[in-house]
C-alpha cells in the first residue's frame, strides 16, 4: 500500500508497521485526538469466503469488546473499531517498541533478570485479565510488545474468551500451536492455566532460543506438548539458576491442576529467583567473551547465531596451575575449549603433550556418548581458563550447532592423525633381515 495520503476510516496512515496471516498493522495518525495510534486491518482476501470473513469478524469483534474494557499498564488498550469497514479494523494504543520474537534466537537473549521481568509483568497483565473473566489463548512472543524503557504491553486478544460472555467462543482448534496448552489441543474449556502453560513456552523461549515443544510439523510438535518432557533449562544452559527448572517445569505440568493455583503464586516465584541473581554480572562481559571466541581458530566456522548458542551453553571456569581437569579410568560427561594458558596430557604417568589456548579437550564424551570413561588425565600446567559445555547439551542443541561442532572436531581429528603420521614416520622401524 502507498500510504502516502491513504486513511483508514478517519485514520491518516504513516507507515506499516508489520504483516502476518490475518492482516496488517499501520502506523497511524489521529487528527482529533492528536495522536499516533496502530491500526490494525484484516486483509481482503480472507474476507472473499463467507465463513472465513465470519470468523474473522468475530476474532476482530472479541478484540473489541473483551480487550476494549479492560485498563491495565501491561495491555495495549484499544480505542476505537469498525467491524462493518471493507476490510474491518481495530484501533489499538501505538507502542513504540518490538516483539519479543526479537529475542528468541541463541544470539539475541535477554539479560535473565530482563526475562524474569517481563514475566512478572505477564503475570500482573494475565491476572488483571482473569479478574475480568478473559483467557487470552493466544500468549505468544509476537504478541508481546517490549517497550525501550524495558515496560511490556500484552496485545491481541482476539481469539480470548470469556467466562461472562458466551458469543465470544470461536470454535475449533485455534491459536499458534507450539504455545498451546494440552488442554487447549484437545478442545477443552480453558482457564487461565492454559494461559499459564503458553506463558511458560514464552520464558523457556526468551531463556535458552528454543521451544521447548518443537517438532517437524504442527503435528509433531502437538504430539510433544501432550506427551514428551521438555529438555531441562540447564542442559541448554548451564548458567541459569536451578530453580527456574523448578518454576518453569511446574507451569508446563501436562494437568492444568499440577500448575501455580494462581498468577500471584507464579509471579512471586519469578521474583524470589530474580532476588537471588547476582548483581555483578555484567552483560559487556559477555560481549568480550563473544570476541574471544570469535578470535578463536576452533570456532572460524561457527555463525555468530551458533557462537552465541555456545556461550548460553556453556560455563566458564577460571582455574589454578595444578588443577586435575580430568582423570584416567573416570566418568566425565562434559568436555573443555582451553581459552587461556596450557594444560599437559597423560598416560599411566607419561606425558604425551602439551596443549595451550584454542584446542578442545575431552571430546569424545560428545562424539561417543557412549563411552564416556576417560582415556587420559589432563592437568593445568599454568593457571587457566577454560569453557565447560555438557556433551548432552551440545546433543540437545539446534542442529546448527551441532553441525558446526562436528566440523571442528573432525577438523582437530585429521589434525592429530597428522600429526602422529609426521612423528611415526621420523621413527626407524628398519628391521633386522632374517638370518642376522
Amino acid at each position: 500500500m502507498d500510504t502516502n495520503h491513504v486513511t483508514i476510516g478517519k485514520y491518516r496512515i504513516e507507515r506499516e508497521l508489520g504483516r502476518g496471516s490475518s492482516g496488517t498493522v499501520y502506523l497511524a495518525h489521529d487528527d482529533f485526538r492528536k495522536i499516533q495510534v496502530a491500526v490494525k486491518q484484516i486483509h481482503g482476501h480472507l474476507l472473499a469466503d463467507p465463513a472465513r470473513a465470519s470468523r474473522y469478524r468475530r476474532m476482530l469483534h472479541n478484540e473489541a469488546i473483551l480487550a476494549g474494557r479492560l485498563n491495565h499498564p501491561h495491555i495495549v488498550r484499544v480505542i476505537d473499531v469498525d467491524e462493518r469497514a471493507e476490510p474491518p479494523y481495530v484501533v489499538l494504543e501505538y507502542i513504540a517498541g518490538q516483539s519479543l520474537e526479537a529475542f528468541t534466537t541463541p544470539d539475541a537473549l535477554l539479560a535473565v533478570d530482563d526475562v524474569l521481568d517481563i514475566g512478572f509483568k505477564c503475570c500482573n497483565a494475565l491476572a488483571y485479565a482473569q479478574t475480568q473473566g478473559l483467557v487470552h489463548r493466544d500468549i505468544k512472543p509476537a504478541n508481546l510488545l517490549r517497550q525501550a524503557d524495558g515496560g511490556i504491553k500484552l496485545t491481541d486478544f482476539g481469539i480470548a474468551v470469556s467466562e461472562h460472555v458466551d458469543e465470544t467462543r470461536i470454535a475449533g482448534l485455534i491459536g499458534s500451536p507450539a504455545y498451546m496448552a494440552p488442554e487447549q489441543i484437545r478442545e477443552e474449556t480453558v482457564t487461565h492455566h492454559a494461559d499459564m502453560f503458553s506463558l511458560g513456552v514464552v520464558l523457556y523461549e526468551l531463556l535458552t532460543g528454543q521451544k521447548p515443544f518443537q517438532g517437524e510439523s504442527d503435528y509433531a510438535t502437538i504430539y510433544k506438548i501432550s506427551a514428551a518432557n521438555p529438555v531441562p533449562l540447564r542442559v541448554i544452559r548451564p548458567s541459569l539458576p536451578a530453580a527456574l527448572d523448578v518454576v518453569l517445569a511446574r507451569a508446563l505440568a501436562k494437568s492444568p491442576t499440577e500448575r501455580f493455583a494462581n498468577w500471584s503464586d507464579f509471579a512471586d516465584a519469578l521474583v524470589r529467583i530474580n532476588r537471588e541473581l547476582p548483581r555483578s554480572t555484567a552483560k559487556g562481559s559477555e560481549a568480550e567473551r563473544f570476541q574471544q571466541l570469535r578470535g578463536m581458530d576452533f570456532f572460524a566456522e561457527f555463525s555468530d547465531v551458533a557462537l552465541w548458542e555456545v556461550l548460553r551453553l556453556s560455563k566458564k571456569h577460571s582455574l589454578r596451575r595444578g588443577t586435575v581437569l580430568m582423570e584416567e579410568r573416570t566418568l566425565g560427561a562434559s568436555f573443555y575449549l582451553l581459552l587461556q594458558g596450557q594444560v599437559t596430557v597423560s598416560k599411566k604417568g607419561s606425558v604425551l603433550s602439551t596443549l595451550s589456548a584454542g584446542v578442545s579437550i575431552g571430546e569424545m564424551v560428545y562424539l561417543q556418548p557412549e563411552e564416556q570413561v576417560r582415556t587420559a588425565t589432563v592437568v593445568a600446567k599454568t593457571d587457566i581458563v577454560v569453557l565447560k559445555i555438557q556433551g548432552a547439551s551440545v546433543r540437545q542443541a539446534s542442529a546448527e550447532l551441532q553441525t558446526s561442532f562436528d566440523k571442528a572436531f573432525i577438523k582437530i581429528l585429521i589434525g592429530r592423525l597428522v600429526t602422529a603420521n609426521k612423528r611415526l614416520a621420523e621413527w626407524d622401524f628398519t628391521l633386522p633381515m632374517l638370518g642376522d
